[in-house]
């Protein structure tokens, strides 16, 4: 049942389930580590060409691109975004 706030019952007592404060379920979620969305997001393959890649999003949506081609050099790009 959603809160109602006529009730008169505040937000805090209804969301403890109607137990004292420090008591119930409480409001406060802890992670112990970061959910997927929070997390780097990576994708590997290999390009048209042959080259193998590794391409790093981060939170802000900045990307890394690590690539070798076929006589193994390797090369770094970023894309940086401003926004």
């Amino acid at each position: 049942m959603p809160w109602d706030p006529d009730s008169g019952q505040t937000f805090g007592e209804w969301a403890r389930g109607g137990e004292p404060l420090g008591e119930g379920r409480t409001t406060d979620v802890v992670v112990g580590e970061r959910t997927w969305v929070t997390r780097d997001q990576v994708s590997e393959g290999r390009t048209d060409a042959g080259e193998r890649f590794k391409k790093t999003t981060d939170q802000l949506g900045n990307q890394v691109t690590e690539r070798t081609d076929q006589r193994g050099r390797q090369r770094k790009d970023v894309r940086i975004n401003l926004r």
